[in-house]
């Protein structure tokens, strides 16, 4: 899709746990009507299965969280995705509730970009890929004590490691969990994968950066317990998976909606209160 091509029917994702996400929804959905654009909204959340399919676009009312949920749905059937922002910190929203009466009408004739953001690929030993937008975590299963993680990137062992975990970022999520633990903040074109330890044992453990077309693997000591794999934010299996864990960079992406005079570094500015 380019910026040539007009809104006709647009689905909105409204996260009813966020403080006036419903209001916000409804006064998405009556602009849009306003502009002539069909409008399917919900109130689940995640959003049901097959919600976007047929849809030009997707309006996530919420925070970063909300839009991370719909993932899938929005790979699976090729949807872009605008984030319309509740959260404080959100680097993903492409609209704030007080400019949508402004913003939102141009976007609906098509002035808009859909910029296609890198995901981490990941499996269990032996299973399908599933996909992350910010990260995959790996941590320790027990709270207080510190896991033990060997790294391999194909058959070479990078590093073994004594930490609280270790992070795997997109340089989406790189001004997410990895920003928290001191790991390197990474212009979203970028195609590559970003290790940092968690409270790492070892001062000299620091954070590395894997290009495409790599894979690494994870290992943990075989009798501590097994470790809390989560993939942005959620369980990332739904039983205990089997180790190694398999992560790359997927050979698929996820369309990101930006309006046409959005700038990432302004984003970075006004989020992280630089100069």
């Amino acid at each position: 899709m380019n910026s040539s091509n007009p809104l006709t029917s647009v689905a909105i994702v409204a996260n009813l746990t966020k403080s006036g996400a419903m209001n916000v929804a409804n006064d998405l959905k009556k602009l849009c009507q306003q502009n002539g654009v069909d409008v399917r909204l919900t109130q689940e959340f995640p959003c049901p299965k097959k919600f976007l399919q047929g849809m030009d676009a997707c309006f996530s009312v919420g925070g970063d969280g909300t839009l991370l949920n719909i993932l899938d749905e929005a790979i699976a059937h090729e949807v872009p995705v605008a984030g319309v922002g509740l959260g404080k910190l959100g680097f993903l929203a492409t609209l704030s509730p007080e400019e949508l009466s402004t913003s939102l009408p141009p976007l609906l004739r098509g002035e808009f970009k859909v910029r296609r953001r890198s995901l981490i690929g990941y499996r269990e030993k032996k299973g399908d890929e599933k996909l992350a937008l910010n990260d995959l975590v790996v941590k320790s299963g027990l709270t207080g004590r510190l896991g033990r993680f060997s790294v391999f990137c194909g058959n070479e062992r990078v590093a073994d490691y004594a930490s609280d975990g270790i992070v795997f970022s997109t340089p989406t999520g790189s001004t997410a969990y990895n920003l928290a633990t001191g790991g390197p903040i990474v212009h979203p074109e970028a195609d590559v994968i970003l290790m940092t330890p968690i409270s790492a044992h070892s001062l000299t453990s620091r954070p590395l950066v894997f290009p495409a077309g790599i894979n690494l693997q994870i290992e943990y000591e075989k009798n501590s317990a097994s470790p809390d794999v989560s993939a942005d934010g959620r369980e990332a299996f739904s039983n205990a998976p089997h180790f190694p864990l398999e992560i790359f960079v997927s050979q698929k992406s996820f369309p990101l909606l930006e309006t046409i005079g959005h700038s990432h570094f302004r984003v970075l500015r006004n989020k992280l209160k630089w100069g």
